[in-house]
This record gives structure tokens, sequence and C-alpha cells, in this order.
């Protein structure tokens, strides 16, 4: 019983924490869009940052990012087979 309690109290914990750090990284261009008056993402998802495989100096930062939250990082897979910026190293 005991067991069974310390595993529920530690997934809520990792759950909360998994979106505690999803909202904080999606409100990073947020600020900025406000400032200027003008959503930069239009049509979809506001809270998520506008990332584009310009951003990343590698192919496995921009997959990183895209595996972290695959709707909020779509454009970073232009012909949708999963594979984030191709065309970086």
């Amino acid at each position: 019983m005991k067991h069974k309690k310390i595993t529920t109290i530690l997934f809520s914990l990792l759950a909360f924490l998994t979106f505690t750090i999803s909202c904080s990284e999606s409100s990073d261009s947020g600020d900025e869009s406000s400032k200027s008056g003008s959503s930069a993402n239009s049509g979809s998802n506001s809270n998520c940052p506008t990332k584009t495989c310009g951003d990343f100096s590698s192919r496995a930062q921009a997959q990183a990012a895209y595996n972290s939250n695959k709707s909020c990082y779509k454009n970073l897979d232009a012909d949708g087979d999963g594979i984030a910026c191709e065309n970086l190293k």
C-alpha cells in the first residue's frame, strides 16, 4: 500500500514538472508577439514559440525541439515524415 502511494505521488510530480517545463518553453516568444501587437502565429496555437530551422545549429537540436511538442514545432518537419530540419547536419 505504501509503495503504491509513493508511486502515485512520484508520477503526479513528474506530470506536473513536465507540464511546467512545457509551459515555460512555450512562453518564450509570447512576449514578443504581444509587444509588436501582431500575432506571429496566426492560425496556430498562440502559446507555441515561433521557431524555424534557422534557429537551430544542428538537426539534433531541431529534432529534440520537434519531439518535445510536435504540434507546436510542426513547421520544423516540412514534409511530414517525422524528421525535423532535414537540411541541417
